[in-house]
């Protein structure tokens, strides 16, 4: 992989996160407002470890090319949610009526397209994240004029179906982003700990706008949302003469690409540092991450699971390798 900035760091995250906020099927609330406030506090003390481990000059990549457990732990992660992303898309583009028959269709014309923006690797995925991330800028302004006329301030109001403490795990659980940015934080030239702020500080106001403008508009009609940021650009539209639905299925499509990249991209080159001899990685990433979504509609697990695995890649991961230096043996 190719060294890569902090600000393509940001930007790669930023869009991770805002496909998990389009596809959320939980109601927007005060009380998940005050949950992400807190999560993301709880967050950004998680990633101090890995912050002032890569201060130090630590370098993954070197220890992923003679050691071969830790990568593949993280290989695995990165097909589940790789897995579950398709997953999202199945879910959703039945909602949003896609031009596709069957919601597996949808999720398969986005393999294919995956299979080849992965072959073109981490660096071509960062460059486009500046594209993707001004549709993205784009598509919330157009979001902001429909939905003012429609807002509602008193919506604004606590929920009586919500509380802080579940809203606290449901941020800490939807930070997946997590394993992402220990990782990447491995090709950035000068790792600073302002870039691990901007990018929760980031995902934290992306969240705030989505919430405080679903809330607004959709009022009681939040708790009947199967997807309340589509119901929301549906209510709102901003042009009289033309829906502006295909901006928002636009926007859609490309994150989901983006987001299935982004874990085919890095499961692949860990695979082959892991098993050098490998071939085809992407091809078999993303086999495997259709197999797990399959697998994954059949059963019911709590999102709660993904906490203890976050805890261990972003907190206990880095302590075990600042122990080592600390101690100056051999990792």
């Amino acid at each position: 992989m190719n060294k890569l900035r902090s600000s393509q760091i940001f930007m790669i995250l930023f869009l991770n996160a805002a496909f998990s906020f389009l596809c959320q099927n939980a109601p927007f609330t005060i009380e998940g407002i005050f949950g992400a406030l807190i999560g993301t506090a709880a967050v950004l003390l998680l990633c101090m470890p890995m912050g002032y481990l890569y201060h130090r000059n630590f370098s993954f990549t070197a220890y992923a090319s003679s050691h071969r457990i830790l990568p593949l732990c993280f290989v695995f992660y990165f097909l589940i949610q790789g897995g579950i992303s398709f997953l999202h898309v199945q879910e959703t583009s039945q909602t949003l009526s896609l031009p596709v028959t069957g919601k597996f269709m949808a999720a398969a014309l986005i393999a294919i397209v995956c299979l080849y923006t992965s072959s073109l690797g981490i660096q071509a995925l960062a460059r486009s994240s500046t594209l993707i991330f001004g549709v993205l800028l784009f598509t919330l302004a157009v979001m902001f004029l429909g939905a003012i006329p429609q807002a509602e301030p008193q919506n604004l109001s606590l929920s009586e179906q919500d509380t802080i403490f579940s809203a606290v795990l449901r941020t800490l659980s939807s930070a997946e982003e997590l394993p992402v940015l220990f990782l990447l934080l491995n090709f950035v030239e000068q790792p600073k700990f302002r870039t691990i702020v901007h990018v929760w500080i980031g995902k934290l106001l992306l969240f705030l706008y989505i919430s405080l403008l679903s809330m607004a508009v959709l009022g009681h009609l939040m708790m009947q949302s199967d997807f309340p940021f589509f119901s929301t650009t549906a209510i709102s539209q901003p042009f009289s003469t033309q829906r502006a639905d295909a901006l928002y299925f636009v926007l859609f499509v490309l994150l989901s690409i983006f987001r299935i990249t982004l874990y085919t991209v890095l499961s692949s080159h860990f695979l082959q540092i892991a098993i050098p001899k490998i071939q085809h990685s992407s091809s078999i990433s993303l086999i495997l991450m259709l197999i797990i979504s399959w697998a994954s509609a059949m059963l019911s697990l709590s999102p709660l699971w993904n906490i203890p695995i976050l805890i261990l890649f972003a907190l206990f991961v880095p302590l075990y390798f600042l122990l080592h230096k600390k101690r100056g043996t051999a990792i």
